[in-house]
């Protein structure tokens, strides 16, 4: 059989689900209200148009979509904010539900973004703060070619990277830090399943993917830049190494692996 391998991304995007937050409980009342703060949510439009979205439009392989998925109640000025933001983006797609449990939810948009002439989905994550490397998804898309017909073309397959950046937000400056993970980081992670099978990335706790399935992770490419700010809604802590470095020496290094100037992310 000839492997037809789709890319799919998924971003919860402030959607109210039942589960699937930290530092909320199931209430999805009490979620939208905090999710659907205006001020928090201008922060988070704040990441997403200056870090997250153009890290997006400047892959080096845009053959991909991008669902982003946004609560039912979402207040019309963020939805077409939302909308006018990533339309620039070919894969782009507003999957927008009712408050729903939270893997259910994760489902159901994948599975609306599906081909019909895919044999096999990658689906992957990334949050609304964070940023890709230029060359993430080409690189997703070698990997799982490489090593799907070795690790079996029937069987999950979750590959990912666990090298990058922590960016904190300081009021004095932004720090930045270089983390070499030692467990699977949910930033860009993704798992591959023939077409069909409802388990996806989102089925289990990132940091124990390789307890589950069969797991590769880059250690090679600086692939991901993760942002520590007052709005995460779980804990931003290194699961490896994690070094304070000088913006002089590793900001020609991101400038070459991602489309940002370091002097922007430093003010950010």
């Amino acid at each position: 059989m000839k492997i037809r391998n789709q890319i799919i991304g998924l971003m919860r995007f402030s959607y109210p689900s039942k589960g699937g937050f930290v530092k909320s409980g199931d209430d999805p009342e009490a979620q939208a209200k905090r999710l659907y703060d205006p001020a928090r949510l201008e922060r988070r439009f704040d990441l997403f148009e200056k870090l997250t979205l153009p890290s997006l439009l400047a892959q080096s392989d845009q053959d991909f979509r991008m669902v982003f998925l946004i609560g039912r109640d979402l207040p019309d000025v963020w939805r077409d904010r939302l909308s006018d933001a990533v339309a620039p983006l070919a894969g782009a797609r507003l999957v927008s539900l009712v408050s729903l449990p939270h893997y259910l939810a994760v489902r159901r948009a994948y599975a609306m973004a599906e081909k019909d002439t895919a044999t096999h989905i990658t689906g992957f994550r990334l949050d609304d703060d964070d940023a890709l490397d230029i060359h993430h998804v080409a690189r997703m898309r070698a990997t799982v070619e490489a090593l799907l017909p070795v690790a079996g073309p029937e069987l999950p397959l979750v590959t990912g990277c666990h090298r990058g950046y922590f960016l904190e937000r300081k009021p004095g400056g932004n720090e930045v830090f270089e983390v070499i993970e030692k467990a699977p980081i949910g930033l860009g992670l993704a798992m591959t399943t023939p077409k069909g099978v409802s388990e996806n990335i989102f089925r289990r706790n990132h940091r124990f993917a390789n307890q589950w399935y069969n797991t590769y992770t880059d250690a090679n490419q600086p692939a991901f830049i993760r942002t520590v700010h007052s709005d995460n809604d779980s804990d931003p802590h290194a699961s490896g190494r994690i070094e304070k470095s000088d913006w002089s020496k590793v900001g020609p290094v991101i400038e070459t692996h991602f489309p940002f100037k370091a002097a922007m992310l430093r003010g950010l």
